[in-house]
């Protein structure tokens, strides 16, 4: 940035055609400031913590910087310029903005009108949303929560899309430019409608095969973690129904003699609202996986986006400190 300084009618000192931003210490305008509040070299000087004489230099180089005397020396202090009266309310409007840049933002949620975006399955609305929903609406009563559909192509997408929080089940490390942080693991168990014909007290491995399954499909995945486990056994499931979205499919188990493998988190909570449910554990090893909180570089230090990941992990903490 280039101020130019063409006005020398005053006649005081040097004209400066061209002065470079970079070229000036900013303190001098804090200095500026200060000398305009006080209109005294001493109070100023005390004001700052620095020397009278230093102050006196810093007043000298203003003169250069601005092509004017700035002040008039008067038995009662100084007295400002025309020049700087007319500089002064924005010289403090330019310092208030600049330690706006510098100081971290500041976000309060009782007056906040955002809109946060979370995104997540069906499964994830489920499960996350009454974790959270309850805290967001008494903290942050004007705030906007947006809930959006979500598969895990999406993680590659975050950098072009408008959201916030992504709560999710990571099957890799996400790319670079993506923040992820484990919430809580889980493990897969099986729905079924209570009265299952081929299932009397535990779910058998025999029974198991023996049935037809639905399998709800995220993104563009086509073979599933359970079906490995069975692969690594010799054994084999028959997907009868494929289905995007987990609640439908939890819909169908209930009225057919279809089973729904499906994770511990959704499943407890499905039982526990819909009584013709029933939860089994699988009948063979499976592994344990996280629900992971993600988000994009972008937001790491925006106070706002703090404030509702803290939300996010405070909700998923609790919840594993009662179960």
């Amino acid at each position: 940035m280039i101020l130019n300084y063409n006005d020398n009618k005053l006649g005081w000192g040097v004209v400066l055609s061209e002065i470079r931003l970079s070229d000036i210490d900013l303190n001098l305008l804090y200095v500026f400031l200060v000398l305009i509040e006080e209109l005294n070299v001493t109070k100023a000087a005390t004001r700052l913590n620095v020397s009278q004489p230093a102050v006196s230099r810093s007043l000298s180089r203003l003169r250069d910087v601005f092509n004017d005397p700035l002040f008039i020396r008067t038995s009662h202090g100084l007295s400002a310029t025309a020049k700087t009266q007319t500089l002064a309310p924005l010289l403090a409007d330019t310092l208030k903005g600049l330690e706006s840049l510098i100081q971290p933002s500041q976000f309060t949620p009782e007056t906040s009108l955002r809109r946060f975006i979370l995104s997540t399955t069906d499964f994830g609305t489920l499960t996350v949303l009454p974790k959270i929903l309850d805290q967001f609406r008494q903290k942050a009563p004007s705030a906007i929560l947006d809930v959006k559909s979500w598969n895990e192509d999406m993680v590659a997408e975050l950098d072009q899309t408008n959201i916030d929080v992504a709560v999710a089940v990571l099957s890799k490390e996400p790319p670079a430019g993506i923040r992820a942080m484990r919430l809580k693991s889980d493990r897969m168990v099986c729905l079924a409608r209570k009265g299952h014909p081929s299932i009397q007290d535990a779910l058998t491995l025999e029974s198991y095969l023996q049935a037809s399954h639905v399998q709800v499909v995220l993104g563009r995945r086509e073979y599933f973690a359970v079906d490995r486990e069975l692969d690594k056994m010799g054994h084999k499931r028959h997907v009868a129904v494929h289905l995007p979205n987990f609640v439908p499919a939890a819909r169908v188990v209930m009225d057919s003699d279809l089973l729904l493998t499906v994770p511990r988190l959704f499943a407890e909570d499905m039982v526990g609202t819909v009584s013709e449910m029933a939860l089994y554990e699988l009948p063979f090893p499976t592994r344990e996986f996280d629900y992971s909180m993600i988000w994009h570089e972008r937001f790491q230090h925006d106070a706002a986006h703090v404030w509702f990941r803290g939300l996010l992990r405070k909700a998923f903490l609790d919840a594993s400190t009662k179960s």
